[in-house]
């Protein structure tokens, strides 16, 4: 699981305005402001993923989670527990366990008509004559390949959930915790 770092410094005018509030207050306003944070960085994220996904279930939306700061932990997660995540986050090969897997013919799965089946009846396996195996099945307009069974398939990198949790937590992080400050005084 990845993790980002935030850095947070004050400056001097802040400093004496939170020794007033008290060091229970400070923690609390950080709390806070670090869990609305991170409940940005999931709007932004699940908003991400349906430019970047077609979502035919909403389980992989719904695994995109937060575990919010508390006084004691000031440190807030986003995360996901969607096993693909990592390598749809980094990008790579996808390498068959055992056997072969079965990489779709169509290149952007939006090419892809709505409602199709995955499971054709009727669907063989066939050897071209390169020697390469596909799964393709008999159609009135002749014989449709809809799948090619090969040993590992790439990966490009899609999800940029890192990149989005960065960037909201370095632009908007101060001005929310300057907004929860305001609303406590002293």
């Amino acid at each position: 699981m990845a993790m980002a770092v935030i850095k947070l410094t004050f400056n001097d005018g802040k400093i004496s305005h939170l020794l007033a509030i008290g060091e229970k207050n400070v923690k609390f306003v950080a709390a806070k402001s670090l869990t609305q944070t991170s409940q940005i960085i999931q709007s932004r994220v699940k908003e991400h993923l349906h430019e970047q996904f077609v979502l035919r279930k909403p389980n992989f939306e719904k695994s995109i989670k937060i575990r919010p700061a508390t006084i004691k932990r000031l440190q807030t997660e986003t995360y996901t527990m969607a096993g693909f995540a990592t390598l749809q986050q980094t990008g790579g090969r996808r390498v068959a366990k055992s056997g072969r897997l079965a990489v779709p013919q169509y290149t952007d799965l939006r090419q892809l008509k709505a409602n199709r089946k995955t499971d054709v009846p009727g669907s063989f396996v066939l050897r071209l004559r390169s020697g390469e195996r596909v799964i393709a099945h008999r159609n009135s307009k002749g014989l449709e390949i809809l799948f090619h069974l090969k040993d590992f398939a790439r990966v490009p990198k899609r999800l940029h959930m890192l990149e989005i949790g960065t960037e909201i937590a370095t632009t908007q992080f101060q001005r929310i915790f300057d907004e929860n400050l305001k609303n406590i005084t002293p």
